[in-house]
């Protein structure tokens, strides 16, 4: 395309809509905007706050549930995070794992990040009412194991009339 056309294809948007076309395309609301780390931005964008995730935070440590008749595995990720760092309860049908993923290189400036850094606690429904002698917990790898055994005693026996 020749800059002549190209002129002219700016010209007709910016009269259609009315002479601020490309003032309403720049000024729009710019909210959850984050620059990337160590850049400049322009004086345009002062006062912007960058957007904490807080889905991202309540999600960490993933987590799966995988259950059959008689056993639930809870498998919760926790990469580069130490065994001594996390603590475990129970209390329920809810298992709660907290702890603190402290950055791998501490001494060096964070340049690009995407993994969870920071204090965490996320509580973790279980699929029964369990007590704590029940549950088995095992670490390995970064992937913390919760597991128990399914209760198959119906209790006390009930009359039907």
């Amino acid at each position: 395309m020749d800059m002549d056309k190209l002129k002219q294809w700016l010209d007709i948007a910016q009269n259609m809509n009315g002479g601020d076309f490309w003032k309403n395309i720049f000024d729009q609301d710019m909210e959850g905007f984050t620059s990337p780390p160590n850049r400049q931005t322009s004086s345009d964008f002062t006062g912007m706050k960058p957007t904490v995730n807080v889905q991202e935070r309540k999600q960490f440590p993933k987590v799966d549930i995988f259950e059959n008749d008689q056993d639930v595995i809870v498998v919760i990720d926790l990469p580069g995070i130490k065994k001594e760092a996390i603590e475990l309860g129970i209390n329920g049908h809810y298992l709660l794992v907290k702890g603190n993923a402290m950055p791998l290189f501490p001494h060096l400036k964070i340049a690009s990040s995407e993994r969870f850094y920071g204090e965490f606690q996320r509580q973790i429904q279980l699929p029964d009412e369990v007590k704590s002698n029940e549950i088995s917990a095992r670490f390995w790898n970064g992937v913390l194991f919760v597991s128990y055994k399914r209760s198959t005693d119906f209790g006390e026996p009930i009359q039907i009339d």
